[in-house]
């Protein structure tokens, strides 16, 4: 599987070699079906990873970058990287509290009873969907 960069201005940046990131965390967005992550970079930088994809990156999961391949804990994943943008712990911030998606604020609940419509076809955080959409 290979990932798809949708931005052009990314290819340069991923094709030119290895990186190895680890993932702090990932917020969902039920209405536009993106997946943002905040990930630290082997330098000691943060950033957030826009993504769709069915893979939710969990906090210490290890993403790597290999040329046009990417793998999560040494297993290839398939997602589209739709932007990057410097972390900014505002930006993080506001984009939890719009997040209407109740996966990351209840991980310990096996439901999903949002009131808002959600477009994922599977929920990234493995939880039951028990409202109809």
């Amino acid at each position: 599987m290979a990932f798809r960069i949708l931005h052009g201005s990314f290819k340069r940046y991923f094709m030119t070699a290895s990186k190895t990131w680890i993932s702090l965390g990932t917020i969902a967005s039920p209405a536009t079906g993106t997946l943002f992550s905040k990930i630290l970079t082997q330098h000691n930088h943060k950033y957030i990873l826009w993504y769709n994809g069915e893979q939710l990156f969990k906090p210490g999961d290890r993403i790597k970058v290999i040329y046009n391949r990417l793998f999560i804990n040494d297993e290839p994943c398939d997602i589209n990287i739709l932007q990057i943008d410097k972390y900014s712990h505002t930006l993080w911030r506001v984009m939890h509290k719009m997040s209407s998606c109740p996966g990351h604020r209840e991980p310990e609940s096996e439901t999903c009873d949002a009131p808002t419509k959600c477009i994922f076809k599977k929920c990234p955080y493995g939880k039951v969907r028990v409202r109809a959409n």
